[in-house]
């Protein structure tokens, strides 16, 4: 029988800055059930130590810019890291680039955190604004990805990095 672990969620984002609030929208939608699995931390802008933490698997939700509004992006975590060639850019305000920020991680930790990273594109990111239609239309899809990766993670079920 396999050992649950606790999969930690971090979401990043400023709820005043438009479609850049949508991580904690995606939460919101997750069921209680699955919830319980997680530790949810809201961090705004992500930096190193909050992937050096634990060793527990990690799941990222952030606002994205660059594909179409309302896409929904689930990739691993190593794809976003500097280097790892050409992939949309998480928004939130972070006082380092995310690419960096897993750089920095990978290099002081040895490797990167097993984990996902999960967003939706957005293209409201101005300050006092509201979370854009298109943004808002992609929440149940990218809440049913988060779901899924809780489970797999919790579940001790190691995810190839391309998957």
């Amino acid at each position: 029988m396999t050992r649950m672990r606790t999969v930690t969620i971090l979401v990043c984002g400023d709820p005043m800055r438009g479609d850049d609030g949508i991580a904690a929208e995606i939460l919101r939608h997750l069921p209680p059930t699955t919830l319980h699995l997680a530790e949810v931390r809201h961090v705004g802008g992500l930096m190193p130590d909050d992937l050096l933490r634990k060793r527990a698997p990690i799941i990222v939700l952030d606002a994205v810019a660059g594909p179409a509004p309302g896409e929904v992006i689930d990739l691993p975590l190593s794809r976003l890291r500097a280097g790892a060639g050409a992939s949309p850019a998480p928004h939130s305000s972070h006082g380092l680039p995310m690419p960096a920020v897993l750089a920095i991680a990978e290099r002081i930790g040895g490797e990167l955190p097993e984990g996902r990273f999960i967003g939706i594109s957005g293209n409201e990111f101005g300050i006092g604004t509201a979370i854009s239609n298109a943004a808002m239309a992609a929440v149940p899809k990218a809440a049913a990805r988060l779901g899924h990766w809780i489970r797999v993670l919790a579940h001790g079920q190691r995810v190839p990095a391309c998957a």
